[in-house]
């Protein structure tokens, strides 16, 4: 959809709805409608993209006049019947969406696709497999900030093990890799020592390799270069000035990268058992290296995460944004710092300063898989679903083997959409039901209907002697931008409770 002169003109369908002239045209020729159907159709065009309730719709086509759903059932059916059936969608129990044009996500096309596995420590020593999971993961980060190529997420990837070159055709077929990365470090005190190879998946057949030596500081200025030789490979022109645009400010302690390292593998636990011991690995770094960005990045996050979809006190929402401000402030081209930010934003109900940070994240790397999924979920608590399921599923198809999260995000998206059956299906795939998943899962079923199974989920929710509130849950916790749509997920729940709406 495009908006012009201030909000007054609106395009979308081929349409064009004109508020200052009143008219509405396509191509040039004007289409007719009824009063109350075109003041119907100005509210959904003011309000593309989100569901609009029935009643907000009926108070502003009608205001101070007791009219029947019959009369807005009867504008909708004559605004599709000059729109198309598709442009008007209805939303079960709740309104209805006049549908945006979506913005176009990006898409891998013809472009290689490629999968960095986990790469083998030969260092003889397990307290080293974070320093080498964090360099093979920085090589994807560094791929996918090229528009040239699609990198497989971190998930996906690392389900695979770089010393087992048996199972690379069957990669292929898993998760629809061409091209392998795959490799060793090893690490003697601060000194690290990579082999990297790009491999042909089809053919198992070796395309490149190296081997690499580094102090400390000089680690991300091999896996810049390590980058460089894989994409000049596997497209004709590598562009330097997105290279440059790449480059980490060098960090100053080994022993502050690995602290940062093992905490983000915390993080990373799907249990999220210890989310306190990750802030104190993010605190060290801090104390051993006070300007690595990344540093107070997750230190941030780890502030935001603690409470576990919970209520979050301002003062550590303030902290955790005054944290990530200073993450971006040292590592102002770091994708993450800004996703980070993003994520801090939207916590504190900033949702225009959420959206700003994460473009500029997608800006410094459009490939990554994080970013477009968080995009996903950001649309959502927005009130656009159906822009943000558009996000979600890219970022499923470059992350095939996704984490949990991937699904939760979905299922939300569909039920403000009014889906609440492939919603509550979404859910049911949690390996961990915690509180805040059961709470969803009930009011999916409580909106099917199903209300023996919503009555389960809802008296699991505190089976284990949590105080947790599904109430201030869906009315409070979850950042929604509409209060109509934070009353659509309280409906279910309460339904779910036998409580009155």
């Amino acid at each position: 959809m495009a908006v012009l002169a201030t909000d007054q003109i609106f395009q979308f369908g081929g349409f064009t709805l004109d508020l200052g002239k009143g008219t509405l045209s396509r191509a040039g020729q004007p289409a007719f409608l009824r009063p109350k159907a075109y003041a119907l159709l100005t509210h959904l065009a003011r309000n593309i993209g989100r569901v609009v309730p029935k009643s907000e719709l009926m108070d502003s086509v009608w205001p101070g006049v007791f009219v029947t759903e019959d009369s807005l059932t009867q504008s909708v059916r004559e605004i599709r019947k000059v729109l198309g059936e598709e442009l008007v969608r209805t939303v079960s129990k709740r309104g209805y969406m006049l549908v945006p044009e979506t913005e176009a996500v990006p898409e891998p096309g013809a472009q290689p696709i490629v999968a960095v596995l986990r790469f083998r420590n030969d260092s003889g020593d397990p307290a080293n497999d974070a320093i080498v999971d964090g360099f093979a993961e920085d090589i994807i980060n560094g791929l996918a900030r090229f528009g040239t190529v699609t990198v497989l997420a971190r998930n996906s990837s690392f389900s695979f093990a770089s010393h087992s070159p048996a199972e690379w055709p069957a990669i292929r077929s898993r998760i629809g890799a061409d091209y392998l990365v795959e490799g060793s470090v090893r690490r003697q005190a601060d000194r690290i020592v990579a082999a990297v190879n790009l491999v042909d998946a089809a053919s198992a057949t070796q395309i490149w390799g190296d081997r690499y030596q580094a102090e400390a500081a000089g680690l991300f200025a091999i896996q810049q270069d390590i980058v460089e030789e894989i994409v000049g490979r596997l497209v004709v022109r590598v562009n330097n000035a997105g290279l440059q645009r790449a480059a980490r400010r060098p960090m100053t302690s080994l022993a502050a990268y690995e602290l940062v390292l093992r905490g983000v593998a915390l993080l990373r636990d799907p249990a999220q058992s210890d989310l306190q011991g990750a802030a104190a690995l993010f605190e060290a770094a801090i104390a051993r290296d006070p300007v690595y960005g990344l540093a107070h990045t997750y230190l941030a996050l780890s502030y935001v995460l603690n409470s576990e979809f919970g209520p979050t006190s301002d003062a550590v929402l303030a902290k955790a944004r005054d944290l990530a401000d200073r993450g971006i402030a040292l590592s102002p081209d770091q994708a993450t710092a800004h996703r980070i930010q993003s994520l801090v934003r939207l916590s504190l109900r900033d949702h225009e300063a959420a959206e700003h940070h994460l473009r500029i994240a997608l800006q410094l790397n459009p490939g990554d898989a994080e970013c477009i999924e968080q995009m996903g979920h950001l649309l959502t608590m927005c009130g656009r679903p159906l822009e943000a399921l558009a996000w979600l599923a890219r970022a499923i198809r470059i992350d095939p083997l996704n984490p949990h999260w991937y699904q939760y995000d979905r299922s939300l998206a569909l039920y403000m959409l009014g889906e609440y059956r492939p919603a509550a299906e979404a859910l049911e795939l949690a390996t961990r039901p915690t509180p805040w998943i059961r709470t969803r899962l009930a009011a999916c079923y409580a909106q099917l209907g199903n209300m023996d199974a919503a009555s389960r989920q809802a008296a699991l929710i505190n089976a284990e002697g949590s105080d947790f509130s599904p109430v201030e849950y869906a009315r409070s916790v979850v950042p929604f931008e509409s209060r109509a749509d934070a009353e659509h997920l309280a409906n279910g729940v309460l339904l779910a409770l036998g409580q009155p709406r």
